[in-house]
């Protein structure tokens, strides 16, 4: 074989080994993970890439810490996130769940000694419990293709979490009730 050819034989090699491992290792799963958390599940085909319902696409327009006090859930091709906050220094304690009806995986993005957020068992539950002083506190977590991700449980100090402090995608859309379900676009 010639030099040439050996070198075209290897580089199309490499291409399709590179090809392989960006296609089979999910953005975000070479993370450190701390108690209480999972490493993200695989991901078939990318199908966590796959867009959702409209309303929970993208990160929340002007989404900062002290922004308006609540829930916001987006997804992105990295899959979704959960942050809170709140206007003011005081503390606010945010609770809620989220089902699914296949495994997650999640990560704790700016957690803070107090903060907790679990996964079940099976893997098909989050629940979480945020001490909120006022900066951002949250989590990014993945499905395993879900078809659907149900939100419940949502609370600001022991009380109902309003739907008008919940805040879904770029546009920043309520539910129209809580416990809400998000659906994955067929």
């Amino acid at each position: 074989m010639s030099r040439r050819v050996f070198m075209v034989a290897a580089g199309s090699f490499a291409a399709v080994a590179a090809a392989f491992a960006f296609a089979t290792i999910p953005a975000g799963a070479a993370t450190t993970v701390t108690a209480g958390a999972s490493p993200s599940p695989s991901k078939s085909g990318g199908c966590d890439a796959a867009p959702w319902v409209s309303v929970v696409q993208g990160f929340p327009t002007g989404f900062s810490a002290q922004s308006p006090g609540g829930d916001y859930l987006w997804h992105d091709a990295k899959g979704f996130h959960l942050r809170v906050t709140h206007k003011g220094t005081e503390k606010v304690v945010f609770a809620g769940v989220i089902t699914s009806p296949v495994p997650m995986g999640m990560e704790p993005v700016k957690l803070e000694k107090g903060d907790v957020a679990t996964l079940s068992k099976d893997k098909k539950t989050i629940t979480y419990k945020f001490n909120d002083f006022g900066f951002v506190d949250g989590i990014d977590f993945h499905t395993a293709c879900a078809p659907w991700l149900r939100v419940s449980g949502l609370t600001a100090n022991g009380k109902k979490l309003p739907t008008g402090r919940v805040f879904l995608g770029a546009h920043r859309k309520h539910p129209s009730a809580i416990p809400f379900v998000i659906h994955r676009n067929p």
